[in-house]
């Protein structure tokens, strides 16, 4: 049973983290637009200003969900990739967007980390396309783990 699913989060890493990462950058676009507009509002007419922490609610646990979802995709594509770029741009990417992700939980987020984290949550998107174009090529595809 445990092999079936290894067999199947290996095969599906790709689209699993591509829609992970898609998935993700549309929540944090929608929100920060939310969060800036319903601050907008309420602050309009007050004047005042202050930081708004973050806070592990609803939000809080779906940004968590996310890194682990992307977490396990990187892992088991990372995994089945020939193409050592790949391999280390998704490292890369995925710890870069991790950690941007959890820093503003102590209070620190300026404009460029949310940047930041975004352009890695692009680049975890674009190496997922990259990986599954390449790495499921007939001359390198391990039939275990290829999508047909």
């Amino acid at each position: 049973m445990i092999e079936k699913v290894q067999i199947k989060l290996e095969k599906y890493a790709d689209q699993i983290g591509f829609t992970g990462s898609f998935f993700c950058l549309i929540h944090c676009i929608l929100t920060s637009g939310l969060i800036f507009i319903s601050s907008t509002v309420s602050h309009i007419h007050d004047g005042h200003d202050h930081d708004h922490g973050h806070v592990f609610d609803f939000w809080g646990v779906l940004d968590i969900s996310m890194i682990l979802v992307g977490g396990v995709a990187v892992y088991f594509a990372s995994k089945k990739t020939h193409s050592k770029p790949i391999k280390w741009g998704l490292w890369l990417s995925y710890l870069v967007y991790a950690t941007s992700m959890l820093i503003k939980y102590v209070g620190f987020e300026p404009v460029w980390l949310a940047v930041l984290s975004y352009t890695a949550s692009f680049a975890l998107i674009a190496l997922h396309l990259a990986n599954l174009k390449f790495s499921h090529s007939s001359k390198e595809c391990d039939s275990k783990v290829c999508v047909s």
